[in-house]
């Protein structure tokens, strides 16, 4: 592979020019192949070539100045002689990977034909793409020693979120979780998912019903109260960001509500968004940090299903009046990198978002809102991209189904997951991808197991068992791309 030698030889520094950058072309160009990296068959680095690697020299301007040639990389590589690891086989597909330019070629001297090309000013163009190019092999263990040496940092980051749908405990599932000594256990729900997601930064379910310790207030359809358990297993499953605004977030009123809020509150690292126990906590914006990028997360819902908060406490759930989701986020365009608004609203059972739902989601993406993500319509709703009034690409989730239910109706099972990245390029952060992938709200006939799988997990044979006998691969793949008629997009969003 040409650029696993280009990257290779780069780093390990095994075949250098010792032209000076500022030469009229190279001399000469050695051949850089794996078996001369692997044979450690190392020359010396020219100064020059301790520039190329190192990523700090500034070539943008030759008039300005001369290249530094105070780096004796010769010292250097003396001191390290025989300690530079191998480069390890896992890197090759990473690399392939790796967008690279033709002026990034250009710059490692890699392009055969530069008798016909105004080569170095090529060349100093590139000075970001080389930079770029190395920036890649910081992301592996097993360089960082030597990445540290040289200076060469990431330079792009990424954060992966996911999002599934509701958690919607009817009272039939309530009772699967009691186990033979009293106590009461829901991991199984979450148990097919737990390795899915592990790995992505942010973590979001929403929280359709409140929870409580007192079992005498655990109830099903139509004022649900489920047990506290239940938010025991979605921590333990990974979820760090819980919305809980939704049209049952006062089933039980204030009582269980500071109950539940309190649960929430008291585990480090779950941050809870849509219910509130102070005015102070009202009114200021829910952010997490990752890896550097700050996220604002909103939640709002439409109605507390003919319940109304108390006067003196209207912060305990966010509604989704139009007049405070534009000010909450342009508050949070001031306090975040990237913003999520997490909206509940929608026609229950409808697999195509309202007239409502679409106002309200160009009023989110021209406010600044840079991804909306819906639920409690119970059944799944498309993905599509929104132009927001400054011409951003906001992808919008108008609905993610249920994630787990009881809810009869083959249509009610198949979910989606929102599967998210945040592309962190320097100071320029925005989403690059979003995608729609199905999963499965499982339930045997007997309602003693509920748990949900990754539709790529379901099978035939799992489908057999299944109470509802529609509920096939086939049916979830087909009903799954009849609403996501496109699962995915590559969204830029770059200046």
């Amino acid at each position: 592979m040409v650029l696993l030698a280009l990257l290779a030889g780069a780093v390990f520094f095994l075949y250098q020019s010792n032209a000076s950058l500022l030469s009229s072309r190279p001399a000469s160009i050695p051949s850089v192949t794996h078996e001369s990296i692997v044979n450690n068959e190392a020359t010396p680095l020219s100064d020059s070539a301790t520039l190329l690697v190192s990523g700090n020299a500034s070539v943008a301007d030759p008039a300005g100045g001369a290249l530094s040639s105070e780096v004796d990389s010769r010292q250097i590589l003396s001191a390290e002689a025989g300690a530079h690891p191998e480069l390890p086989a896992e890197i090759e597909d990473e690399v392939e990977r790796i967008p690279v330019e033709p002026m990034d070629l250009i710059a490692f001297g890699r392009e055969s034909d530069y008798e016909n090309m105004e080569y170095w000013q090529r060349q100093m163009k590139a000075g970001a793409g080389r930079k770029r190019v190395l920036s890649f092999l910081a992301y592996e263990p097993q360089l960082q020693p030597l990445c540290e040496m040289y200076d060469i940092e990431r330079q792009i980051d990424y954060i992966d979120l996911i999002a599934v749908g509701d958690n919607l405990y009817h009272l039939r599932i309530t009772n699967s979780g009691l186990q033979e000594d009293g106590s009461y256990n829901y991991d199984p729900i979450y148990a097919n998912i737990k390795d899915y997601i592990s790995d992505a930064e942010i973590k979001v379910i929403n929280q359709e019903v409140v929870l409580t310790a007192d079992s005498t207030k655990w109830s099903g359809f139509p004022v649900f109260g489920a047990p506290i358990q239940c938010g025991q297993a979605v921590i333990d499953a990974g979820f760090n960001v819980i919305t809980h605004a939704t049209n049952h977030s006062w089933d039980k009123g204030m009582e269980v509500a500071l109950e539940d809020i309190a649960f929430w509150k008291s585990h480090e690292g779950v941050i809870l968004t849509g219910m509130y126990d102070s005015q102070e906590d009202y009114d200021n914006i829910d952010i997490g940090e990752y890896n550097g990028v700050k996220v604002a997360f909103l939640n709002y819902t439409y109605n507390l299903n003919g319940f109304s908060l108390p006067g003196d406490a209207q912060y305990m759930v966010k509604l989704l009046r139009e007049d405070l989701v534009v000010s909450d986020i342009e508050k949070a365009r001031e306090l975040a990198d990237i913003v999520v608004v997490f909206p509940h609203w929608g026609e229950e059972y409808k697999t195509e978002p309202n007239a409502y739902q679409r106002h309200m989601a160009q009023v989110m993406a021209d406010a600044g809102a840079d991804l909306i993500i819906g639920c409690h319509p119970h059944v799944i709703q498309p993905l599509e991209i929104l132009i927001s009034e400054d011409g951003r690409e906001v992808p919008c989730y108008y609905s993610l189904g249920n994630f787990i239910s009881n809810m009869p109706g083959a249509e009610k099972n198949v979910e989606a997951m929102a599967k998210v990245r945040i592309k962190k390029d320097g100071d320029q952060i925005s989403i690059d991808y979003a995608e729609a992938v199905p999963m499965v709200n499982y339930y045997d006939p007997e309602g003693t197991y509920y748990t949900v799988y990754m539709a790529e997990d379901f099978t035939d044979e799992i489908s057999r068992t299944h109470r509802n006998p529609d509920v096939t691969p086939r049916y979830v793949e087909n009903f799954f791309n009849s609403v996501f008629t496109t699962r995915a997009y590559h969204i830029d969003n770059d200046d």
